[in-house]
């Protein structure tokens, strides 16, 4: 039996980003490169592997998750 095997979400990833420009929507920060196609889809296309530098957006808020106690006064 199969597995199913489960593929990387650049909505996810810190290194996505939207362009302006109408031909090539998404681009990858880390790879540095634009595309019409989500990053993770042009990765495999290229390299036949699963992007490795996929970031988690999640990971980054619970790093920056720091709690000040802090009742809006400043003295």
């Amino acid at each position: 039996m199969k597995t199913k095997v489960e593929r990387i979400n650049c909505n996810d990833c810190l290194r996505l980003f939207i362009t302006h420009d109408p031909k090539r929507r998404w681009g990858c920060n880390f790879f540095g490169f634009k595309s019409n196609f989500i990053p993770s889809i042009e990765v495999k296309k290229i390299t036949g592997m699963e992007c490795a530098y996929f970031t988690s957006k999640e990971r980054k808020r619970l790093q920056s998750n720091v709690k000040i106690n802090s009742n809006g006064r400043l003295a």
